[in-house]
């Protein structure tokens, strides 16, 4: 069997017998108006109205935990400061919620004050996700010290 097969095999291996679960790390969830996500294109800026980063981990029944970033020499870290977050009420049927990833974390145990070790946080390549569909990727800018989203690429549908 050559290398290469073999680290394949080995990868879809490990995936399917993954040690922990894995969550979804992601912005806070929020909404945008219908309208303006059709009418989103390349280049465009959503401004999220965020003066710091809020990040929270995701599964399948929605937001399980608040996470915060920190800092220690060269890695970055996430640690748990609340669980349960309770999802916010939709505001009316004219908006949409809009789920930002940046990827996937395992994580053995969620307790508060927990830490979680990561690869090096990647904010150019995010995916833009409404109601669980990949609808474009971004990347975070700053936009007059607060946090904004700008479309990079839309997917095609």
């Amino acid at each position: 069997m050559r290398a290469d097969t073999q680290a394949d095999s080995l990868e879809v291996m490990m995936h399917k017998h993954q040690i922990y679960p894995h969550y979804t790390l992601a912005l806070a969830p929020f909404e945008v108006k219908k309208r303006a996500l059709k009418e989103l294109q390349r280049g465009d800026i959503l401004l999220l109205g965020l003066d710091r980063l809020r990040l929270v981990l995701l599964d399948a029944e929605g937001v399980t935990a608040e996470v915060m970033i920190e800092h220690r020499s060269a890695l970055d870290r996430l640690k748990i400061v609340s669980l349960g977050v309770q999802a916010q009420e939709r505001i009316s049927k004219k908006y949409q919620a809009v789920s930002v990833m940046l990827g996937e974390i395992p994580c053995k145990k969620l307790e508060v004050g927990h830490v979680i070790g990561t690869m090096d946080l990647d904010f150019d390549h995010l995916t833009i996700a409404v109601e669980g569909k990949k609808i474009a990727e971004g990347s975070l800018v700053n936009v007059g010290g607060r946090i904004a989203l700008q479309i990079n690429e839309m997917v095609s549908s």
